[in-house]
């Protein structure tokens, strides 16, 4: 196969992440519905808040976050727990923009990562990796000065990869190539600022997850191997474990969208108020022969984001069915205005 960076190259050998497959429960459950189970111990690597290249002026941690909002950065923690403080705080949030960066580590943090795997496996110069096969880089086009037509920009990605094998998992497929384990970093250098997926060494020592929809990194392996990572000051890391949810909600969330359901249901419309902004709803009930519909308006408090909208189709006609439908979708819109 063509190379990807010296020493990394594409590889069709996608047989090579069979164990991964047969270590994984039910896709969106647990921590190993992400990362294999059968490991010793497992951590979070979480994602800054905020960040250069993603837009950001500096680096932002959570514990910043959470020592701007009160609340504890436990081991539990989503980004929403110390984002979206029940009360506002007097001082201007930290962080702006749109949050951590879902599906891939933060450079420097996945070198520092590099460092610490290396020391972890017997095979440090023999490890493979996995992207996501889906995030449409090409095609992608850049804009130009006023008045000039947007460049396409080539794939990054060799068409005889394309149209290559795939490493097939549950819900998500990937394109795969091989390196030492800095190769981890290795699609930084194709201009996307991404990093592997999925890492793993040829001994299966240890196995790193970044899931293109988490705000942290998954890394299970030995108890040494996650006590380090746990311990290095460079990065900032949660201890995890095999059975954990991969999501949560606070109570207080709950509350206010349980609220704003029994109006939504009773009037067609509500507004959930947030210290970090608000979301307004509107509701069109199912009908017998079609279905209904919700459509959201969410308003940050910070206001370089702006407001935005969405919609969904509501299929449920009896009112617990219906209720469960508006919950996530309410409960997704309201997380949505901290990111993460």
């Amino acid at each position: 196969m063509e190379q990807l960076q010296p020493p990394a190259r594409w590889s069709s050998t996608v047989e090579a992440a069979g164990w991964i497959a047969e270590r994984l429960v039910s896709f969106g459950t647990t921590v190993t519905a992400v990362v294999p189970a059968g490991f010793e111990a497992y951590a979070r690597v979480l994602h800054p808040a905020e960040a250069p290249p993603w837009g950001g002026h500096r680096l932002v941690r959570w514990r910043e976050v959470a020592d701007w909002s009160g609340l504890p950065l436990g081991p539990d923690a989503q980004f929403h727990t110390v984002a979206l403080p029940p009360h506002r705080p007097e001082a201007p949030a930290p962080w702006s923009g749109q949050g951590p960066h879902a599906g891939s580590l933060y450079p420097p943090d996945a070198e520092v990562l590099a460092e610490i795997l290396r020391g972890a496996t017997t095979t440090p110069e023999d490890c493979c990796f996995c992207i996501w096969d889906g995030y449409g880089w090409e095609g992608c086009r850049q804009l130009t000065s006023e008045g000039a037509p947007p460049v396409t920009l080539p794939d990054p990605v060799p068409e005889a990869v394309r149209r290559g094998p795939r490493v097939r998992l549950p819900a998500r497929d990937y394109l795969l190539y091989c390196g030492p384990t800095e190769a981890i970093t290795a699609p930084l250098d194709i201009g996307h600022g991404q990093t592997a997926n999925l890492a793993w060494p040829a001994d299966h020592a240890w196995c790193v997850a970044s899931e293109i929809d988490l705000a942290w990194t998954y890394v299970a392996g030995s108890g040494t191997l996650i006590h380090e990572i746990l311990a290095d000051e460079r990065i900032e890391a949660l201890p995890a474990g095999p059975d954990d949810p991969l999501t949560r909600v606070e109570p207080f969330v709950v509350g206010l969208v349980e609220e704003a359901i029994t109006k939504l249901l009773a009037t067609g419309d509500t507004v959930i108020a947030t210290s970090r902004g608000s979301v307004e709803a509107w509701m069109a009930r199912p009908k017998r022969l079609r279905p209904g519909s919700l459509r959201t308006r969410a308003d940050h408090d910070d206001s370089s984001r702006g407001s935005g909208g969405g919609g969904a189709v509501l299929r449920a006609h009896d009112e617990p069915g219906l209720r469960r439908e508006l919950s996530f979708y309410l409960t997704v819109a309201v997380i949505g205005l901290v990111g993460g």
